[in-house]
Order: structure tokens, then C-alpha cells, then sequence
């Protein structure tokens, strides 16, 4: 069954580089800031609530690097980037999270065994955020 989503919200008012990031995140709040920084960076920002979502932006949506939440409804972001590592080995990854249901050290070690280029921890120290995107996206650094 394939899954009806609205258009992704993209945020490219200041583009300044060609690097497109698709958030992942089911915490609007969390989603938002995430954007707003990396909009203000002039990042080409994608969002998606959910890990099915997200994928499916994926297919139809040429991204650089992704950032998703573990913890998620509908599809978590240890399915998401085990998804993503099938059918694409060069987009970068940057798995996040505050803990939830699992130890954050065993849940953030899973996502990198998975396939994670980088790991987070919520909270997301804005600096730290904004260097690992800047590394994975080989951009200049902020």
C-alpha cells in the first residue's frame, strides 16, 4: 500500500550552498529548530514527521544528508537507515536522540552499526549540529 503524503516542506529562502537536508523527526518543536538553523546556514532543508514519510521524500527528493530521530511512530530511524543503507551507500546520515525505550548509548550504537555517519545527542548543541553537517556536506565550516 503506498502511503499518501503532502508535498515536503522545503525551506530554501537563502540558499547559499546546493546541499539539500532532509530532517526526520516526529517533535515538531525539534523539527522547526533544526530547520531554522540550518536555513539560516543556507541549507536547502526537507522535513518528514516520520520515518515512511521521510523514505518516501527520499525516493522523489535528491537529499545530500539526512537527519533522523530514533525514536519515532510509524517507522523508527534504526528502519530508516537500514532502509537507506539498501539502496543508497553515498547519502550521509546523522542519527539522533535523546534515549526513549532503549539506553541512548546502545540505541546511538545501533544507528551507527546500521549505517550512521554520525550520532547526536538530544539535546542537539546548535555548534556541534552545525559542524557534523558541515563535515558530512563538505561545506565550509560555520
Amino acid at each position: 500500500m503506498i502511503e499518501k503524503t503532502n508535498p515536503p516542506k522545503v525551506n530554501s529562502s537563502s540558499s547559499l550552498t546546493d546541499k539539500v537536508i532532509l530532517i526526520i523527526e516526529d517533535d515538531s518543536g525539534i523539527r522547526n529548530a533544526i530547520n531554522t538553523l540550518l536555513s539560516r546556514k543556507g541549507y536547502t532543508v526537507v522535513e518528514a514527521s516520520h520515518g515512511r514519510e521521510g523514505l518516501g521524500i527520499l525516493q522523489n527528493f535528491g537529499v545530500d544528508l539526512v537527519i533522523t530521530d530514533i525514536f519515532m511512530p510509524n517507522m523508527d530511524g534504526l528502519e530508516v537507515i537500514r532502509s537507506i543503507r539498501k539502496t543508497d551507500k553515498d547519502v550521509k546520515l546523522i542519527a539522533i536522540s535523546g534515549g526513549g525505550q532503549m539506553h541512548l548509548t546502545e540505541c546511538l550504537r545501533w544507528a551507527k552499526a546500521f549505517g550512521a555517519d554520525k550520532t547526536l545527542t538530544k539535546p542537539i548543541e546548535h555548534t556541534e549540529l552545525l559542524r557534523s553537517v558541515s563535515e558530512l556536506t563538505q561545506t565550509e565550516p560555520v
